[in-house]
């Protein structure tokens, strides 16, 4: 007979798959110019350009510093912040994750690929919400596509 294994078990072991997740997401999205490069793709480019070097965790990092606690951040805290914020957040997603997967039980690639896609969609909507990146419609369908594809990924691994 097996043992059901406690929600907070499959918490912990969600977490676990969302913190090993980002760590591949994080690879990928760091080396995917230069895989793209050698593949003989050209990389997508932003329609309208972001504010310079400020990745959307950073700039979440900012708003909730300026807006909650009335204080900008100095260049690395921010980084800190927005490192701290990305790490978390894809550790969030692993615990829902393994929650959800615990109760259902779907094939993991099926389930995976769901995820994948959920995390996307979310990524596509509230991200751009909250005015840390431009919406999908103002952004290249190959940047689309590329960010689709690192929330397969993340899915996948997770």
């Amino acid at each position: 007979m097996t043992r059901k294994e406690s929600p907070l078990e499959v918490a912990v072991k969600g977490g676990m798959a969302g913190l090993v997740g980002t760590a591949v997401l994080t690879v990928v999205m760091k080396n995917a110019p230069a895989i793209m490069q050698q593949l003989g793709m050209a990389q997508p480019q932003q329609a309208k350009p972001q504010s310079k070097g400020a990745e959307p965790t950073e700039k979440l990092a900012e708003k909730v510093a300026t807006g909650v606690f009335d204080e900008p951040l100095d260049q690395d805290t921010k980084k800190a912040a927005g490192q701290a914020i990305h790490w978390g957040y894809g550790v969030a997603w692993g615990v829902l994750y393994g929650i959800v997967q615990s109760s259902i039980r779907l094939p993991h690639l099926l389930h995976g690929t769901i995820f994948g896609l959920l995390v996307g969609r979310v990524a596509s909507t509230l991200v751009p919400a909250m005015g840390l990146t431009p919406p999908p419609t103002d952004q290249p369908a190959s940047k689309n596509a590329m960010q689709l594809v690192f929330h397969l990924i993340y899915g996948w691994v997770v």
